[in-house]
């Protein structure tokens, strides 16, 4: 632990520590901040292992924070909407919370209609991680670690979570995710943050350019489950294969965009060795005013694009962001890399939650890579 020093080396790397505030039970959080040589500042919370805030210059060298969040360990307490968040212990829907895991019925918690969502109420999101912080001439990193107890939310198994963020010189910024279990039980795991590129402030991200290395999508039905098909994106409103603005092709006369009132289907990941070589993306977004350009690389097998469709739409009195601002409606854009697809599938080459399966024997490991950068200005 830092005990509020900063703790720097001689590549300008650095890593602080600062109270962000105590929740409603008293307990004290604190705030990491990580600092690069390119003036790259990215502050995490360990409650819920949020993302507070990312800093990055445009093509003019201006730094704007560039995901949703809250100015107070309050609004994440009050938050709804997953800003930032470390997502589980299962990302995703889970229908009528009910699970067949090895011939025996898991029934879990329902937080969401008549499902169960992003592992329920008190989920990892609402959780405060133990924080451990490290040092070196390439990088710097912030590991967070929690234990979830055996019935938690209707999961079975006490699972030691751990979360690794890292960030080095060259703008890569790393999330990995290392989870076991003392029972088998089912775990998926992924990053919640809001990204609008332009600035968290700065409205839509209907300008944003977003490019997919994935040739197939799953529809959903009305309930916004996959209905076990795997469809083709060629000539659909799902094609990102190239650079392609979302303005240009979000069609609200399109079923699946109307169910979720926007993008928040899972995308099936090309298979490539992107995580070992940083060669071959996972997913492109590029926002042309300011210049800047995310990408990421993940060992997935799937991500959901999720428009930010439903950002504030469930409080009555809008919960404000940083700097009173009142996020709306795809005012921010989630890349989550994930592994899992919902048990209601039936085909035959997805079998239902087979690869997220976390047993004794064999512990979790996921990586996922976001490269901060600029497109060269015209």
């Amino acid at each position: 632990m830092l005990n509020g020093k900063q703790q720097k080396d001689s590549n300008n790397l650095s890593i602080k520590q600062s109270s962000f505030g105590l929740l409603t039970s008293g307990d004290e959080t604190h705030l990491f901040t990580l600092t690069n040589n390119k003036n790259t500042q990215i502050c995490i919370t360990n409650y819920g292992g949020a993302i507070v805030s990312i800093y990055t210059p445009d093509n003019k060298g201006d730094l704007a924070d560039i995901v949703l969040g809250y100015d107070s360990i309050k609004g994440y307490e009050n938050d709804s909407d997953y800003l930032g968040a470390i997502v589980g212990r299962y990302a995703g829907r889970i229908k009528e919370g009910i699970v067949t895991l090895d011939k025996q019925i898991m029934t879990l918690s329902l937080n969401h209609e008549n499902s169960q969502l992003h592992g329920g109420k008190q989920g990892l999101n609402k959780q405060l991680w133990q924080a451990e912080t490290e040092t070196s001439p390439e990088q710097v990193s912030l590991t967070l670690k929690h234990t979830s107890p055996d019935g938690h939310n209707g999961f079975t198994g006490e699972v030691q979570f751990c979360v690794k963020y890292t960030l080095n010189n060259n703008n890569e910024f790393t999330v990995e995710y290392f989870a076991h279990t003392n029972k088998t039980t089912i775990i998926n795991l992924t990053q919640h943050s809001y990204f609008n590129l332009a600035g968290h402030d700065q409205g839509s991200i209907l300008n944003h350019q977003v490019q997919l290395n994935a040739d197939y999508y799953l529809p959903m039905n009305n309930q916004a489950y996959p209905t076990g098909k795997k469809l083709k994106v060629k000539n659909t409103p799902h094609d990102f294969t190239t650079l392609t603005s979302l303005s240009s092709v979000i069609d609200v006369s399109n079923e699946q965009i109307k169910i979720a009132k926007g993008y928040d289907n899972y995308w099936l990941v090309n298979a490539s060795d992107a995580i070992e070589t940083l060669n071959d993306y996972t997913a492109k977004i590029v926002e042309p005013i300011s210049g800047r350009k995310l990408t990421l690389y993940t060992d997935q097998p799937s991500i959901i694009l999720y428009t930010g469709n439903y950002l504030n739409a469930n409080l009555d009195n809008k919960q404000k962001g940083k700097n009173g601002t009142i996020y709306q409606a795809q005012h921010g854009l989630c890349i989550e890399p994930q592994r899992a697809f919902d048990h209601s599938i039936s085909s035959t080459s997805y079998k239902p939650f087979s690869t997220c399966f976390l047993k004794p024997e064999q512990p979790f490991y996921s990586k996922s890579v976001y490269v901060f950068d600029l497109i060269i200005p015209r």
